[in-house]
């Protein structure tokens, strides 16, 4: 029997409550089907469909949407840039919402929110398949409870978008502005300056401002300490580290353990050897 498909459209809901700890959302950049998969089977609340830095294309981001409903897994879409119909196209085959890089101002996010909310709050178009389970007596309910339950993810990455953090956030129907700290120290001429004052500085203006009109603010790292400060400064969504960048430390990791086997190994027959 297939899960529920309103179980895995909450994540507007879990990132708002405050009694439950921040959301980490899992960013996918792979793309194989079997990598949400294996992250939903790990436990995971959430994964990001990364198309803006992987080279996942449509039908391969419909097999992940699938995949991720497998694993019981909400996933999140998140377009290689603003396209409405690309966005479209993922909430309609089931994604639990979007996340879009690079909004430089409030016209951008009013697109955004056009794009992915219903009526009255935006103009998204009907055409639903996957969303509610090829059901058509899903539709009535879908579309009268998407606007609760799906997240709209918005990026400020550029100091024109840090400028008009104010404008963006006053928005109706955005839910977290998340900050793209690479691109925006890049962008404050602070390249890989992550934790600089003024960068910092940067995430608590956007905390304050976020936090006056009710948005959520979220911060990429899964650093545990940098993730205990965040969390307690108002952070409530965080993009962890990818699965590539950790397959690779964890084969790094792996070889450097061999290697260091077979050279003692080395040595210690060496040393047999000298002996004798």
């Amino acid at each position: 029997m297939a899960q529920d498909w309103k179980d895995l459209l909450h994540l507007r809901q879990r990132v708002t409550d405050q009694s439950k700890a921040p959301l980490v959302i899992i960013p996918v950049t792979l793309a194989d089907p079997a990598i949400v998969e294996i992250i939903g089977f790990a436990g995971a609340e959430a994964v990001l469909l990364d198309c803006e830095h992987g080279m996942i294309g449509p039908e391969t981001a419909r097999s992940m949407l699938a995949h991720a409903a497998a694993a019981g897994v909400p996933a999140v879409f998140r377009p290689r840039s603003f396209d409405a119909a690309a966005c479209r196209q993922a909430l309609d085959q089931g994604a639990a919402g979007v996340h879009v890089p690079h909004v430089d101002s409030a016209d951008q996010a009013r697109a955004v929110v056009n794009a992915c909310r219903y009526s009255p709050v935006g103009r998204r178009e009907m055409s639903l398949g996957r969303a509610v389970w090829y059901q058509a007596a899903n539709i009535s309910s879908y579309v009268a409870e998407a606007n609760e339950r799906l997240l709209l993810v918005v990026m400020i990455e550029s100091v024109e978008g840090l400028a008009s953090v104010e404008a963006i956030a006053a928005v109706p129907g955005i839910d977290v502005i998340h900050l793209g700290i690479a691109d925006l120290s890049h962008a404050m001429g602070l390249t890989g300056q992550y934790d600089h004052p003024e960068v910092n500085a940067a995430v608590e203006r956007v905390l304050e401002v976020a936090g006056s009109h009710g948005v959520a603010v979220g911060y990429p790292t899964q650093d545990p300490e940098k993730v205990a400060f965040w969390m307690s400064r108002g952070i409530r969504y965080f993009e962890a580290d990818t699965p590539d960048y950790l397959l690779r430390e964890t084969y790094a990791q792996s070889l450097s353990a061999l290697r260091e086997v077979f050279s003692s190994a080395g040595r210690s027959k060496s040393g047999s050897t000298s002996r004798n």
